[in-house]
């Protein structure tokens, strides 16, 4: 396809979204609107009586949970960032480090009526949680604290891709690179290395994976796309291999081969944040960090914590760690909240898994998979951030 028809449909297809979503801003407006009025009409309980919420994690359930409650309950958001922040798209950041600006909002902008506290949270007691100078209280709890990767290696020519703004401060370095090697071909070390090659085609990219295939959790044509794509575009794959030690510019993986790169991304060994859980309740933790609930998201071990709600990245459920799965278990959360205070317990929702789509980005490229996938992407990132503006 000529160069110019796919530049004139990219184009048309951002000036569609703009006009579209800007409409849907509008409307959102009013609707946010109309439940603040209906909040101060009908809810007759002054704000210092009402219930306690403390949402530990501002990533996309703790924001949404912070969100719905906010008008009906005295709501304190605590998170070790000032910001939310749309983590599918925080790969893109190492390409077009303006694009950060698309995908980030301060906490205080979107929400009017909780408390921020930017704090890292140590840990839980029956009725308060514990932060570094200060403890506070809660009638619920609901923890949303997700998860993080856990870096074997110090040295900084090993960088996390965990977060927007660590890889757009490499975005300059990157342009000086020659070789770039991945550690981890799942869907962050995937679409990491299509951006990078649809962007710097003459960098040499090799992605080491621990597996037999890449994304290994996901559908078979998915898997052949996006490795037909990289071997299109040079991408080395070594397989059934993982990257063990380091030394400068040589990386050595388990089977003894010897990697040299300039700069490696780590892209596996991600951790779900429950230490701070573990601290007081290490029975509600399990084999490998996740925090246990039952079917209503109530936090459970020995004994059950009625008032203690769990969703996100950090549940105990053998799902891939999806932006919807997040925003799914966060509107359990809302809902049985509310009923739980109204003693209308037996109209607490059940979450029980479902299948759901995933996208995978293939660069800007014009192939059907990848492509297609970038738009879709960006339409579901458009719609979630209009939420926050």
């Amino acid at each position: 396809m000529p160069q110019f028809i796919y530049w004139f449909l990219f184009a048309l297809h951002q000036y569609l979204l703009i006009f579209a979503f800007s409409g849907l801003r509008v409307l959102l407006h009013l609707w946010r609107f109309c439940l603040e009025s209906k909040s101060k009409i009908f809810n007759r309980v002054p704000v210092e009586d009402r219930k306690r919420v403390v949402i530990v994690g501002g990533g996309f359930s703790g924001s949404m949970v912070a969100q719905k409650l906010e008008n009906d309950f005295q709501v304190t958001l605590i998170d070790t960032k000032d910001y939310f922040e749309f983590t599918p798209s925080i790969l893109r950041t190492i390409v077009e480090p303006q694009h950060i600006k698309s995908i980030q909002v301060l906490h205080s902008h979107y929400l009017k009526h909780t408390n921020v506290i930017q704090k890292e949270c140590r840990a839980v007691g029956a009725r308060e949680v514990i932060l570094d100078d200060r403890s506070v209280p809660f009638d619920y709890l609901v923890i949303n604290s997700g998860s993080s990767y856990n870096s074997p290696f110090k040295e900084s020519s090993v960088v996390l891709s965990a977060r927007a703004n660590t890889l757009r401060e490499n975005y300059y370095h990157i342009r000086k690179l020659r070789k770039i090697l991945i550690i981890g071909g799942g869907i962050v070390g995937v679409e990491l290395a299509a951006e990078i090659v649809s962007s710097f085609p003459d960098k040499e990219v090799i992605i080491v994976h621990s597996q037999a295939k890449l994304m290994n959790r996901f559908p078979k044509k998915a898997i052949k796309d996006a490795e037909d794509y990289l071997c299109k575009h040079g991408v080395r794959i070594i397989h059934n291999e993982r990257v063990i030690a380091h030394k400068g510019s040589i990386f050595v993986t388990d089977q003894g081969s010897e990697i040299i790169a300039d700069q490696a991304f780590l892209c596996t060994g991600i951790v779900p944040n429950s230490d701070f859980v573990r601290a007081s309740y290490p029975d509600v933790i399990s084999e490998f960090g996740y925090i246990k609930t039952n079917e209503h998201l109530q936090m459970v071990g020995t004994t059950p914590f009625r008032n203690v709600f769990v969703a996100g990245d950090v549940l105990n459920i053998r799902e891939e760690k999806l932006a919807q799965l997040a925003e799914v278990t966060a509107a359990i959360v809302v809902h049985n909240i509310k009923a739980l205070d109204n003693h209308k317990e037996q109209s607490m929702k059940k979450y029980r898994s479902f299948s759901k789509p995933v996208l995978i980005s293939l660069g800007k490229d014009w192939v059907i998979t990848g492509f297609l996938a970038a738009l879709l992407k960006d339409v579901v990132e458009f719609k979630t951030m209009v939420r926050y503006w």
